[in-house]
Order: structure tokens, then C-alpha cells, then sequence
């Protein structure tokens, strides 16, 4: 009944950052989700040598918040923000270091900073809602680039479609950190690396930023850019198939952030 009601939904256009029709549903059990296991995590860091899942014990509180349904708009920004940086501070962690001898107020020191100028990296926004990651992405490295690229999702294929682009001439020499709060399918973040690769970047110096991911996004960036580096926050454990929706997700993340949609509503995001 639950998927029937979902089609009726989708046939309906209340998908199209509206109501999510569970929601809607009195005389129905809402499915409660239950998160992978520290065994299946593991699993897969094995699996994909390139992956990073930050500890929940940073996340888990923060990822409570985003995910519920009455956050609004002030808490589900400022919260999500907090994740965000983590997620900056983890890329940034990850990119190349130099050692050199600096002094301290008592003395020398072994110091490790990264190689690279701040104009040598490149933060790049999966539009609209990657956007919501350049205010801390600037604020951790505030002389980086910043590239654009709008993707939007057809609804009457689950494809992505190309839009718009603007990067920096020289992205291909820049370690790039490209950002995408959901992934689910995978597509629209394929279709950015591709665009990033006929653009010259090399797979190893492009890492991307993810809120919530899934086991099947996951593998289809790696099949294709094995050579990437994918940092997450937290791995759901379900991918509606008939609709590409994670669960237990967190819904429309950029109405959510950008205010487009009113607390009493709950929608999903699809990518």
C-alpha cells in the first residue's frame, strides 16, 4: 500500500518539493529505519580503500537534528553548517602535506602544512544546494576558487541533465573539493566528474563531500573514478528503488537550508 500511495504521489506532482505523502498517511505505520552497523562499515571502508565516514560520535547528534521533520529553518542551517565544517576539516586533513621547521614562542618545531596555496584549491558546488557548503569552505580556506555546476534532475527519466558550468581556467591544476549534501544514485555526481574530467582534473586531486550517502552511490562513483576521494558523514541504509530516495534521509536539503519550504512540510531530495 505504501508504494501504491507513493505513485499516486508522484502522479500527483506532490514530490516536487512538497509534501512527502507519508506524511500524510493516519491510518498507516511509518517504516522506522534502522542505521547500518559498525560491521557493515567497516565492510565497506574495505571494500573502497578511498572512502571516509566521519565517526558517528561526531555526527550522530548533529545528523538527529538535520533529519527531523520540525527542525526548521535557523536550527536546520546552523546545524547543518556544524556537519559541513567537519566535513571541510576532514578534505582538508586529506590533502598533501609539507614539513618544514617553524618556530614556536619556546622554540623550533616539526610543522605539517598543506602543499598547496589556498588559491591552488578549488571549492566546487553541485547547484543549488552544494552552495550551502561554500560559507564554511571559505571560512577554512578563504583565498580558494570557486566553480559551479548546475545539474538538474529530470522527472520524467530519474536522469540528470547538464545546464551550466563556470570553473576556474586553471582547475586542472587545483585540488578540487566538489560538494553535494545527498548522495543517492549517484548521477548527478557522476555527471560532475565527468565535466570536471574533460575539464583536465585528474581523479586523485579531486575529493567529494557528502552529508548522507548510500551503499549504491557509493560504488557507482568508484566503478567509474576508483581514483577519487569520498568523505561522508553517515551512510543510510536504504535506497528507494522505485523513486531514488534515500531513507530515512533528510528530505529536500536545499529547501530545507535555503528556506524555500515551510516547517510543516516535508519533501524528499533525489539525485
Amino acid at each position: 500500500m505504501f508504494k501504491n500511495l507513493l505513485r499516486i504521489g508522484v502522479s500527483l506532482s506532490l514530490f516536487n518539493s512538497t509534501y512527502v505523502l507519508c506524511k500524510q498517511i493516519k491510518d498507516e505505520k511509518l517504516p522506522h529505519y534502522h542505521f547500518l552497523n559498525d560491521q557493515d562499515l567497516n565492510k565497506l571502508l574495505k571494500k573502497h580503500q578511498n572512502l571516509s565516514i566521519i565517526d558517528r560520535t561526531y555526527t550522530e547528534h548533529i545528523l538527529s537534528i538535520i533529519r527531523d521533520v520540525e527542525t526548521d529553518t535557523v536550527e536546520f542551517r546552523k546545524s547543518s553548517d556544524r556537519l559541513i565544517r567537519i566535513l571541510i576539516e576532514q578534505a582538508i586533513s586529506q590533502i598533501e602535506k609539507k614539513k618544514h621547521v617553524k618556530q614556536s614562542p619556546l622554540g623550533y618545531y616539526d610543522a605539517h602544512e598543506v602543499k598547496f596555496e589556498d588559491e591552488e584549491i578549488c571549492f566546487v558546488s553541485i547547484l543549488r544546494s552544494g552552495n550551502a557548503f561554500l560559507f564554511e569552505g571559505l571560512k577554512a580556506v578563504s583565498g580558494a576558487s570557486i566553480g559551479q555546476i548546475l545539474i538538474q534532475r529530470n522527472e520524467d527519466t530519474a536522469l540528470p541533465s547538464y545546464l551550466f558550468q563556470k570553473l576556474p581556467s586553471n582547475i586542472k591544476d587545483q585540488q578540487v573539493i566538489l560538494m553535494d549534501p545527498m548522495l543517492a544514485t549517484g548521477n548527478s555526481a557522476t555527471l560532475a566528474l565527468r565535466i570536471l574530467k574533460n575539464q583536465g582534473v585528474k581523479q586523485e586531486n579531486v575529493t567529494f563531500l557528502t552529508l548522507v550517502s548510500c551503499e549504491q552511490g557509493i560504488d557507482k562513483l568508484f566503478r567509474e573514478f576508483p581514483k577519487i576521494k569520498i568523505i561522508t558523514a553517515q551512510v543510510d541504509p536504504i535506497l528507494l528503488k522505485d523513486f531514488n530516495y534515500l531513507a530515512p534521509g533528510i528530505g529536500n536539503f536545499g529547501d530545507r537550508y535555503f528556506g524555500t519550504i515551510k516547517k510543516s512540510q516535508q519533501s524528499v531530495q533525489q539525485q
